[in-house]
C-alpha cells in the first residue's frame, strides 16, 4: 500500500468516528482553537434535510415560513416556522436546487415541520419527504474554511452569507454548497450524498490538515456557538418562545411579505406592542450553572439560563433569557441547587463578525 493510499486510510477511519459527531476527538481545546484560528471539519449529525417538491413549492413554502422565499434565486434564506399562534416549531435554512428544494432543519424541530407540513402543505402544488437518510452535511468553519473547501473540491464557494452553488464533482457527485457567516470567522456547509459522505470527508480533512486544521466535535463547535450568541433550536429556543425574543427577527423574519403561518401575532407584537424577555449573552463569575437556572435580580426572579459552557478565551458564558428592565450591561444572580453566583448580563455577543 502507498503511503498516500494509507494515509487516505487513516483520514476515512477518523472521519467515520466524526460522522457521529462526538463531543470531542481527544482534545477539544485543540479543536476550539483550530475553529478559530485555522480550520475545523463538523459532521453535522445536529442537522436533518426535508426535500420538497412541485411546481409551487416556493409559493406554497411562502405561505408557511417567515420569511420571503418565493424570490429565492441562488441564495438561501433563514426563516422559522410557526404554530398559528406564533409559538416557534423551529427555524431552518431554505436552499434552492434546480428542480426542488432543501430544507436544512435542526433535528430537535423535525418533527414538528413534519407534521406541520402534512396538516398545511397541500400535496396537489408541492410535495415533501424527510431526506435525512439520503443527505448529510459537512461543515468548515476558520479563516481558512474557503480555500479548504475550494482545494479539496475544486469548486470556488460563495462569498454572501446563504449563497448557494449547485455543483458536481469527483465521480459525478453533485452537492449544495453554502456560505455560513453567522460566525466571525467563514464557514462553509456541504450538503452531500450520504453514499459519498465518507469520500468529501477525507478530501476535506485532508485539505484542512494542510493548514493546520483538524476534525471537530460537537463540544468546541458550541463553545464557540455559544460565543457569537447563536441560539440552538431546542436548546434556547422552545415552541414556548416568540419570535422576537430570540435573536433572529432581522435574519428570518420579513414584514414585506404575505400571510404565513402565525403572522397575525409576530406583526401585532412588531408594530403594536412588544416582549417582555429577550435572548442575552451572559458571562458567569466563577464556575457556570446548569441550564434552567433562574436569574435573580435581588429576590426577583427575572431570567432563566438556556446554555452553559466554559470558553477557554472568555471563561464560563452562557446564554438565557432577562425581562426586558434588565438593560445589559447588568448585573444580575444565578440560583441552583445549593450553589449560586453572579452573572453579568451583556449587551453584545463575546465575539462577532467586524467586517
Amino acid at each position: 500500500m502507498s503511503f498516500r493510499c494509507y494515509k487516505r486510510l487513516l483520514m476515512n477511519q477518523e472521519v467515520s468516528t466524526l460522522l457521529a459527531m462526538p463531543e470531542d476527538l481527544g482534545d477539544w481545546e485543540a479543536e476550539y482553537h483550530a475553529l478559530l484560528n485555522n480550520c475545523a471539519l463538523v459532521a453535522r449529525a445536529d442537522r436533518c434535510m426535508v426535500r420538497v417538491d412541485g411546481e409551487r413549492r416556493l409559493e406554497m413554502l411562502n405561505g408557511l415560513l417567515t420569511n420571503q422565499v418565493a424570490d429565492l434565486g441562488s441564495n438561501g434564506r433563514h426563516a422559522m416556522l410557526l404554530t398559528p399562534k406564533g409559538g416557534i416549531l423551529t427555524d431552518l435554512w431554505v436552499l434552492p436546487r434546480s428542480d426542488h428544494v432543501v430544507l436544512d432543519v435542526p433535528d430537535r424541530g423535525l418533527q414538528n415541520l413534519l407534521d406541520t407540513f402534512r396538516k398545511y402543505l397541500p400535496p396537489i402544488y408541492a410535495t415533501f419527504g424527510d431526506a435525512s437518510s439520503e443527505l448529510r452535511r459537512l461543515s468548515v468553519y476558520g479563516p481558512d474554511a474557503l480555500a479548504t473547501v475550494s482545494d479539496a473540491l475544486g469548486v470556488g464557494v460563495p462569498e454572501e452569507h446563504l449563497g448557494v452553488e449547485e455543483v458536481t464533482v469527483h465521480d459525478d457527485q453533485s452537492l449544495l454548497v453554502t456560505s455560513n457567516r453567522r460566525m466571525a470567522v467563514d464557514g462553509v456547509e456541504i450538503i452531500v450524498a450520504a453514499s459519498a459522505l465518507a469520500d468529501v470527508g477525507a478530501r476535506l480533512l485532508e485539505a484542512a490538515a494542510r493548514r493546520g486544521g483538524k476534525a471537530c466535535g460537537s463540544r468546541a463547535l458550541d463553545v464557540v456557538r455559544v460565543e457569537h450568541a447563536i441560539p440552538r433550536y431546542g436548546v434556547d429556543i422552545t415552541e414556548s418562545n416568540l419570535v422576537q425574543e430570540t435573536t433572529l427577527e432581522e435574519a428570518a423574519v420579513s414584514y414585506d411579505k404575505g400571510c404565513y403561518l402565525g403572522q397575525e401575532t409576530v406583526a401585532r407584537v412588531h408594530f403594536r406592542g412588544h416582549v417582555n424577555r429577550h435572548l442575552r449573552p451572559l458571562r458567569f463569575e466563577g464556575p457556570g450553572p446548569t441550564t434552567g437556572a433562574p436569574l435573580l435580580e435581588g429576590e426577583k426572579a427575572v431570567g432563566v439560563v438556556t446554555s452553559s459552557t466554559e470558553s477557554p478565551a472568555f471563561g464560563p458564558i452562557g446564554l438565557g433569557y432577562v425581562r426586558r428592565e434588565i438593560v445589559p450591561p447588568a448585573e444580575l444572580r444565578w440560583v441552583a441547587d445549593d450553589s449560586a453566583g453572579s452573572v453579568s448580563v451583556l449587551d453584545a455577543p463575546l465575539r462577532r463578525r467586524t467586517v
